[in-house]
């Protein structure tokens, strides 16, 4: 999906530079015909002056060059006039260039004029006692159209300071306005990760419908997940005393069972206890149902450590290799990771002959745990199956074949991903790769 400070930043800027344009253009466009609008009334009394110059005499009509604006007289002016009364009489200015006399009023395009001008050229039909005159007066436009080009880049360049002051101003407004978004984000991730149970409320009232949403869809899969542990909880429970009074009565009645069906009846009682107790575990694996407390490497793991000493003694060597990256906090609840690498760490000390190595890194947004062990390995065929609920090897290996499956459980939850494969201790690696939740 798109930024949607990126949209309406692209969308203001195609407006006002829509706007900008319309505006330079229009408004040279409005200036221009106001401009020749008035430049034809000043023509038009230059017309009527011109009429005044023209004299009756013996042999008709005269122009009189003394009534006539000097402006005339000089070569390529910028005002020209031609005149038409039987006699053809033009301005010095104009040189050897000629004028329009077919129409009547302002000309619908400028006229090429002299020295490389832009002519304006008006022109009007006068019918006097003596005879008919036709008369063409013009003034050089080109200087204004030079001035209206300096105006138009003028307008477009302070459009353009316009469009940049007002998409930081927009993108600082954005910014303010969005930031109870960008903190509802943050305590979604805070939410995810399980360091708090609901969104803050104090947020602008066209959000307070949906954080009021989420946090009451919070609220309902919270007590979802609380009723469904509760009652896994409560079954097990309630199992246990009739599986402790089943293998009481089994004991006290085992020597008039035969040996077959005892062994059978042992076998399945102790099946029920493992899917028991299975269930107890399962019941508490939801990482994200809960606020609790974060696995910290520096302080759990040594204590960990300590509780598996007590538990194999000296027979077996844990070495831990943590990386910089790993030493801090981890996001994940501390009994998960508890959890986790206790199973790891003690499935791996029940079969290594003296020595267990645990390796923690971090790499881009993953967790990378690696347990090895120096003990007899899997083979690549029962890799798989060992990480089913109840599989073991070795019967002789004390235990109900549920560690790796805890693991697996634990992994899945967060969407992590586990990998048996040969250590170079000559024993059995797991590998677990869980993402870093942020």
């Amino acid at each position: 999906m798109k930024s949607i400070g990126r949209q309406l930043g692209l969308g203001v800027i195609a407006i006002m530079l829509v706007t900008v344009v319309l505006v330079g253009q229009g408004s040279v466009w409005l200036f221009d015909k106001a401009l020749r609008g008035y430049l034809t009334t000043v023509l038009q009394r230059e017309t009527d002056s011109l009429l005044t110059a023209l004299r009756p005499g013996a042999d008709g009509l005269y122009l009189d060059l003394n009534r006539i604006d000097p402006d005339y007289q000089r070569l390529y002016s910028g005002r020209y006039f031609v005149i038409d009364a039987g006699e053809r009489w033009r301005s010095r200015s104009l040189w050897d260039t000629r004028l329009p006399l077919d129409a009547e009023g302002l000309h619908n395009t400028l006229v090429a004029g002299p020295d490389n001008q832009q002519l304006l050229v008006w022109s009007g039909q006068y019918d006097l006692p003596q005879q008919s005159v036709h008369i063409s007066v013009a003034i050089n436009y080109l200087p204004l159209l030079d001035a209206f080009d300096r105006t138009r880049w003028l307008i477009w360049g302070l459009g353009g300071v316009a469009i940049l002051t007002s998409l930081l101003f927009q993108q600082w407004l954005l910014r303010r306005a969005l930031r109870p978004l960008r903190r509802a984000r943050g305590e979604l991730a805070e939410w995810h990760v399980g360091k708090r149970l609901q969104l803050s409320e104090e947020v602008p009232e066209e959000l307070q419908p949906l954080v009021s949403e989420i946090n009451h869809l919070g609220r309902q899969v919270e007590q979802i997940i609380k009723r469904s542990r509760s009652g896994q909880a409560d079954l097990g429970h309630a199992l246990k005393t009739p599986l402790a009074v089943l293998e009481t009565l089994i004991r006290d009645s085992s020597a008039d069972l035969p040996a077959e069906r005892l062994s059978a009846l042992q076998t399945q009682l102790g099946s029920m206890r493992a899917q028991m107790e299975r269930a107890l575990q399962r019941a508490r694996l939801a990482p994200e149902s809960q606020a609790g407390r974060r696995f910290s490497a520096a302080e759990d793991l040594p204590w960990l450590l300590e509780s598996l000493e007590r538990i194999h003694g000296e027979r077996v060597r844990v070495h831990v290799l943590i990386k910089p990256r790993a030493a801090g906090d981890w996001p994940f609840e501390r009994e998960d990771m508890l959890e986790l690498m206790g199973n790891l760490l003690d499935n791996a000390c029940k079969w290594a002959n003296k020595q267990v190595q645990l390796e923690c890194d971090l790499d881009g947004k993953e967790l990378l745990l690696s347990v090895s062990d120096d003990g007899p390995g899997v083979p690549e065929e029962d890799r798989e199956r060992i990480l089913r609920r109840g599989q073991r090897l070795d019967q002789t290996v004390n235990g109900q074949g549920l560690g790796l499956a805890i693991v697996g459980d634990l992994v899945e939850v967060y969407r992590g991903q586990v990998v048996l494969s040969q250590s170079a201790l000559g024993g059995l690696q797991v590998s677990v790769v869980l993402p870093w939740q942020n």
